[in-house]
């Protein structure tokens, strides 16, 4: 079973085709890879049957002169570069246009008129810019001239408070972006004077759960949450609005998004391969289709509900375990606050996968919640239960520790508030 939504209708397949015909014209990568498509004819459910062959990675992006279209190669037209490592690890660079800018106008543009056009003052915990998520910020919010102010907050303050809370008082932010863990412990840290002020959270990068949300909004009670779906090839593929008493599905406003079963039994995740669509006579700075970021979609009753990034999943001998199972289990506990996974992949010297998850609580240990935890993992993950309790080809580990003690030993990234170590990797 199959899912394809985005900009599906009559304009956006038209604007489709414009895009496939610049991106044969200029780029060989895609000249290759469409070798017998009829260009003129193709619809998104042919896209969607080409998945097979017709389709870009991440360890692609390394192939610059392949993947640059012409006018980015010699250059042609003004552009800016942005790096990131994401799933590689590896520093990517990707080319960004004057017309990138605008398509991150449009992406960004329906959540800003109706929450964000009235002079807010948004104080940005993104890395410095040009990173990718600065760059879409700043730039999308100037290309459509929101009535705005953005604030870029040096990320090293969120590690020390005093520098922070200073920072904040001056700045009286009625908005914050950062990473979605990131939102959850402001709230936990930041006084009552200022949180009341927040009325719009934009989080991304990160798996957002319905607990994790509801925990975050208790904490800023006069916010609602913009839960944005992103790449830096793609910009904000999609957003959703999470307020108290609902959440919406995702949007996908400028891009084709084409949701497929992975083979692997978990009928209600899709994964999901991203078109970029320009408009008629833009030149945007990457071409993509059918892009395989990794991630995963969850579907609930023919609509995109979460977004599962593909760091957020570990593999226990080919059984799943996904992060937001973990997160409704620990968001939704009324004695634990935190949580961190240590992984330890298969390996050579390592037969076995184990991960180990750190659930924190707070004052006091609620007697056996590390066997509740993993009953109540195992009921959301029969087939964790099965690796890891019948066939023994895995290891799960439960560990209950106070709050201050979650992060120990483990490092500190500027920025990053990381929810799975790998061994060996991060570690």
């Amino acid at each position: 079973m199959g899912l394809i939504v985005g900009r599906v209708d009559r304009s956006g397949v038209e604007d489709f085709r414009y895009t496939l015909e610049k991106a044969l014209e200029t780029t060989e990568f895609w000249k290759e890879r469409f070798s017998g498509v009829n260009a003129e004819e193709i619809t998104p459910k042919d896209l969607a049957e080409l998945t097979d062959r017709v389709t870009i990675e991440p360890h692609d992006l390394y192939r610059t002169s392949e993947i640059w279209p012409d006018y980015i190669r010699d250059p042609k037209i003004f552009y800016t570069v942005m790096r990131t490592s994401g799933t590689t690890g590896r520093p990517k660079r990707v080319p960004y246009t004057r017309d990138d800018r605008m398509r991150s106008g449009r992406q960004l543009e329906p959540w800003i008129r109706e929450y964000m056009d009235r002079g807010d003052r948004i104080a940005s915990f993104f890395p410095p810019l040009p990173s990718s998520s600065g760059m879409f910020a700043f730039g999308g919010f100037e290309a459509i001239n929101a009535k705005t102010a953005y604030y870029q907050v040096p990320i090293q303050y969120l590690l020390d408070r005093e520098m922070l809370l200073r920072e904040l008082q001056d700045i009286k932010p009625t908005s914050i972006f950062c990473l979605t863990a990131t939102a959850y412990n402001l709230g936990l840290t930041l006084p009552e004077s200022i949180k009341k002020d927040i009325q719009t959270i934009v989080v991304g990068g990160e798996t957002l759960t319905p607990e994790l949300a509801r925990a975050t909004l208790e904490l800023f009670e006069n916010a609602v949450i913009i839960d944005n779906f992103g790449s830096t090839e793609d910009a904000v593929t999609g957003y959703r609005v999470i307020t108290r008493k609902k959440a919406t599905k995702f949007n996908f406003g400028e891009s084709i998004v084409v949701l497929k079963d992975s083979g692997d039994g978990y009928d209600d995740y899709k994964r999901i391969y991203i078109t970029k669509v320009m408009r008629n006579g833009e030149l945007t700075g990457l071409p993509l289709f059918n892009y395989d970021i990794g991630d995963l979609a969850r579907i609930e009753n023919g609509e995109v509900r979460n977004i599962i990034r593909i760091k957020d999943v570990v593999t226990l001998a080919g059984a799943k375990l996904h992060i937001d199972q973990v997160m409704e289990i620990v968001y939704d506990h009324p004695d634990l606050l935190d949580f961190v996974i240590i992984y330890h992949p298969l390996s050579p010297e390592n037969p076995k996968p184990k991960a180990t998850i750190r659930i924190a609580y707070g004052e006091k240990k609620p007697a056996g919640i590390e066997e509740e935890v993993r009953e109540l993992l195992y009921e959301a993950n029969n087939p964790v239960r099965y690796e890891v309790e019948e066939s023994q080809q895995a290891e799960l580990e439960i560990v209950a520790v106070p709050l201050e003690k979650l992060r120990a030993d483990l490092p500190k990234r500027l920025g990053k508030t990381k929810r799975i170590y790998i061994v060996g990797k991060d570690l």
